[in-house]
């Protein structure tokens, strides 16, 4: 498969009143077309950062001071703010992570709809509303032509979803951002919007970046994992070899949280400790206040990515 992303040393920071607070720290990561890609972590480990920094949509505060962010062959770090703007909606697309917040509320879907097409693919009105329509059936709205003339309120959780992704895809972008697709939906729909997105990857052979919490959904969709923990990937593999053999023991600690339905317990496995404030990060490996296995040299070194195989790699002195 042909290379479509690629991450080189990407480091983030946000200026505060204390100062700049670095919260993503030296990410690399590879995606090839049609690829579904899941980063994984707990809240505040730096997944959402990553890929508003890769659209280069960060708060106004934010800043990504080293690395490099490539689309195929473009080094996006050379490119105008004008140019930027031009690859995101056409190469570029992301579902945030409401729909509710993301879609206008004062606009119907329809425009919503047509605004993007008319914007990149300078489409006139009708074409715009024909590709619309055939939008929201690709994303499996029934009667599109009626919710074209409705407001975001008058949809369901599952539908503005489906609406997010429709207006995403409406200009046939090689890359996806899918920052928590499901969250907030209930367990129905959420099989719903899994499936549909492996449906568009098979049909419009699309690269995914998906940012979730939930193993559940890296399990369904993705075919590799990179797994983050305090502004750094500390583990990837692909996710058959992700959930057979966790090699660090943050990944270890995440996959003994998953509630098991033959397991009768009186309390579930938790991760001792909290996710480091990004102003106060320990000394050497991130993850020793927190890790069973950690000993001095885990305090005093910090660890390298390192390959145990051409698909997995991990970040720990002790496994």
């Amino acid at each position: 498969m042909e290379k479509l992303l690629q991450v080189e040393n990407l480091k983030v920071r946000f200026k505060t009143n204390e100062g700049y607070v670095s919260t993503v720290n030296g990410v690399s990561l590879e995606m090839k077309k049609g690829e579904i890609l899941a980063i994984v972590g707990e809240s505040g480990s730096g997944k959402s950062v990553t890929s508003l920094s890769i659209l280069d949509i960060l708060p106004p505060n934010g800043e990504v001071y080293d690395g490099e962010v490539y689309l195929e062959d473009k080094n996006l770090n050379k490119i105008s703010k004008n140019e930027y703007r031009k690859l995101r909606g056409k190469e570029m697309s992301m579902i945030f992570q409401e729909p509710m917040t993301a879609l206008n509320p004062v606009f119907t879907i329809g425009f919503q709809l047509r605004e993007s097409l008319q914007l990149n693919l300078k489409m006139k009105k009708s074409e715009a509303t024909k590709k619309g329509i055939e939008m929201l059936e690709l994303v499996g709205i029934p009667d599109a032509e009626k919710v074209m003339t409705r407001f975001p309120h008058q949809l369901s959780g599952g539908m503005r979803q489906r609406v997010m992704i429709a207006i995403a895809l409406s200009c046939d972008p090689k890359l996806l951002i899918a920052d928590e697709p499901t969250t907030a939906l209930d367990v129905t729909i959420q099989k719903q919007i899994l499936k549909l997105m492996k449906n568009i990857r098979e049909k419009l052979n699309t690269g995914i970046l998906i940012i979730t919490h939930d193993l559940g959904v890296v399990a369904e969709i993705a075919d590799r994992v990179a797994v983050m923990y305090a502004g750094e990937i500390v583990e990837e593999a692909s996710v058959f070899e992700l959930f057979k053999n966790p090699k660090h023991p943050y990944t270890r600690g995440l996959m003994a949280s998953i509630p098991k339905i033959h397991d009768v317990v009186d309390k579930l496995h938790s991760i001792e400790g909290m996710v480091p404030n990004p102003a106060e990060m320990p000394s050497g490996c991130k993850f020793h206040p927190r890790c069973p296995l950690a000993d001095n040299e885990c305090v005093s070194n910090h660890p390298k990515l390192e390959k145990i195989s051409d698909t997995h790699a991990k970040r720990c002195f002790k496994v």
